[in-house]
C-alpha cells in the first residue's frame, strides 16, 4: 500500500509539472523577452539579434531588445546568460567563439553545451581567403606554394586569439602543410583594414565582412569555404574547386538559453525564430550580407555544437592556441 500510495503521488506530481510546463509556454512571453549579444553593437552578431528582435515584437506582441555585454572575446555576454534563470526570457545569439573559447580561455566558467538549452541555428556564413590585392598570388595553389617556399613570410591577420578568423586559417596550415605568420588584432575590422593597406597578406574571414572590399577590389578574394560558389562573387571558386578538399568553414550564429528553460519554451521559441528568419525584409537582409539562414531543431542543434566543440578543440590543442 505505501509503494501505491508514493507511485501515486509521483504520478500526481508528473502531471503537474507537465501542466505546469504546458501553461509556461501557452502564457510565453508574458513581458520583455532578452536577447544579449556578447560583442559591442555594430557587428554582425549585433546585426543579425536586431533583426530577430524586431521580427520577434511582432510576432510576440511583447517587446523583444538587444542588450550588448561585450568583454573578454565574448566570456562576459556568455557566462551572464548561462547564469540567467533558465525561463526563456534571457537568450544570447551565440557564434563560432561560443565552442572556441572554453579551450582557449582557462577562466571560461561554462560548458558551452551542458550549461545551456539550445534553441535553434539561426545562420551560417562561409570564410573567404581575402589577399592584400598586390600580393602575389592570384590562386590558392600560388597561396600554398609561396608559403611552402617561404615558411612563415605570409602574414595572416585575425580578428584576436580564438576567433573564427583565426582558427579557420589555422585549420587552413594544417590541412595544407603550410606555415603563416599569425597577426592577432582586436577585431575584424582593424585586421581588414590592415589587410587593405597591405600591413598583413591575408585573412581568412567570414565573407559578409569582407565583400565590400573585395566589390571595391581594395581586397582580392582567392576562395570560399562553401559547397559551391556564391552568386555574388561567382568568379571565386570554393576550396574544393581550388584543390583544399573539405575545407567548410563557417561563422555560425544560433539562439541559446540557460540550462533548464523548459522545452515547450525551447520549441516554442524554435517554432518563432524559424518563422522570423524566412520574413521577406530579413531574408534579403542576410542575402546582402552572404549569411545563409535556415533554423534546425533543438536536437539537431546540440549535435552540431558538440560537433564543432570536438573539431575546434582538435585544432586548438594541435596548434597550441593559448589565450595572449
Amino acid at each position: 500500500m505505501i509503494i501505491t500510495k508514493k507511485l501515486a503521488g509521483l504520478v500526481v506530481l508528473g502531471a503537474l509539472c507537465v501542466a505546469s510546463l504546458c501553461e509556461a509556454a501557452e502564457e510565453f512571453p508574458n513581458r520583455s523577452v532578452r536577447i544579449v549579444v556578447a560583442y559591442s553593437a555594430g557587428g554582425g552578431n549585433d546585426l543579425i539579434a536586431r533583426l530577430l528582435a524586431a521580427r520577434l515584437s511582432e510576432q510576440f506582441g511583447k517587446t523583444v531588445f538587444v542588450e550588448n555585454k561585450p568583454g573578454a572575446s565574448g566570456i562576459v555576454g556568455t557566462e551572464l546568460v548561462a547564469k540567467s534563470p533558465p525561463d526563456g526570457y534571457t537568450l544570447i545569439l551565440s557564434d563560432a567563439p561560443h565552442v572556441i573559447n572554453p579551450y582557449v580561455y582557462p577562466s571560461v566558467q561554462y560548458d558551452p553545451v551542458k550549461d545551456f538549452e539550445p534553441v535553434t541555428l539561426v545562420a551560417t556564413a562561409p570564410v573567404v581567403l581575402a589577399v592584400f590585392p598586390k600580393a602575389p598570388f592570384q590562386t590558392v595553389g600560388d597561396f600554398i606554394a609561396a608559403a611552402k617556399k617561404d615558411p612563415g613570410r605570409i602574414t595572416m591577420g585575425s580578428g584576436g586569439t580564438g576567433t573564427v578568423s583565426h582558427v579557420a586559417g589555422e585549420l587552413f596550415q594544417l590541412r595544407t602543410n603550410i606555415k603563416l605568420t599569425h597577426v592577432p588584432y582586436k577585431g575584424n575590422g582593424p585586421a581588414l583594414s590592415d589587410a587593405v593597406a597591405g600591413q598583413i597578406l591575408c585573412i581568412f574571414t567570414p565573407v559578409g565582412a569582407a565583400i565590400p572590399l573585395i566589390n571595391s577590389s581594395r581586397l582580392r578574394a582567392v576562395a570560399l569555404s562553401a559547397a559551391k560558389r556564391s552568386p555574388q562573387i561567382p568568379e571565386v571558386p570554393t576550396f574544393d574547386e581550388a584543390g583544399v578538399a573539405d575545407y567548410r568553414v563557417a561563422n555560425w550564429y544560433g539562439i541559446l538559453a540557460s540550462a533548464g528553460t523548459p522545452k515547450p519554451v525551447v520549441l516554442l521559441l524554435n517554432r518563432e525564430i524559424a518563422t522570423a528568419i524566412q520574413a521577406p525584409a530579413v531574408k534579403e537582409r542576410f542575402e546582402s550580407l552572404m549569411i545563409d539562414g535556415g533554423t534546425n531543431t533543438p536536437e539537431q542543434f546540440v549535435a552540431f555544437l558538440k560537433a564543432e566543440a570536438s573539431r575546434w578543440s582538435q585544432v586548438v590543442k594541435t596548434v597550441g592556441i593559448k589565450a595572449e
